[in-house]
């Protein structure tokens, strides 16, 4: 039977982006949490390791957001298993006016409650804009 409130929990993570509210976000993390991405811009890492650093790469990119918005189109809690699945649209603007959209899937895991792994695949020549706009590229 699917966990329920891992999927809750995967649809409040993008609920504190939205508000970008980083802080309370972290929160979600188990200390030991990993983000990982397969398709990464140019410049971003495939891979970020623990909540701290989570935190600091994910307060430092959202200094760059005017606004994000995270639109959940499906919610997918695995059967006998922590993993939860999250498709979604992301729209924000960056402090420089640009506009940002894309169409991702999460991949989520949970270990007490809390999660251990982020992966989010996303299309990289989208998200390059925000990058440009961490480095100053």
């Amino acid at each position: 039977m699917p966990n329920t409130d891992h999927a809750r929990s995967a649809v409040r993570f993008f609920e504190l982006l939205t508000a970008k509210d980083v802080q309370t976000w972290a929160g979600l993390w188990h200390p030991k949490g990993r983000i990982t991405v397969p398709y990464p811009a140019d410049g971003f890492p495939e891979l970020i390791e623990g909540r701290d650093a989570i935190l600091t790469g994910f307060g430092a990119l959202f200094t760059n957001f005017d606004s994000f918005h995270a639109e959940i189109t499906g919610v997918y809690p695995a059967g006998d298993s922590d993993a939860v699945v999250v498709e979604y649209r992301n729209e924000a603007t960056l402090t420089n006016g640009t506009v940002y959209t894309n169409d991702n899937i999460a991949v989520f895991r949970f270990v007490d409650g809390l999660i251990s792994e982020y992966h989010d695949y996303f299309d990289p020549r989208r998200f390059q804009v925000v990058v440009d706009a961490l480095t100053g590229g």
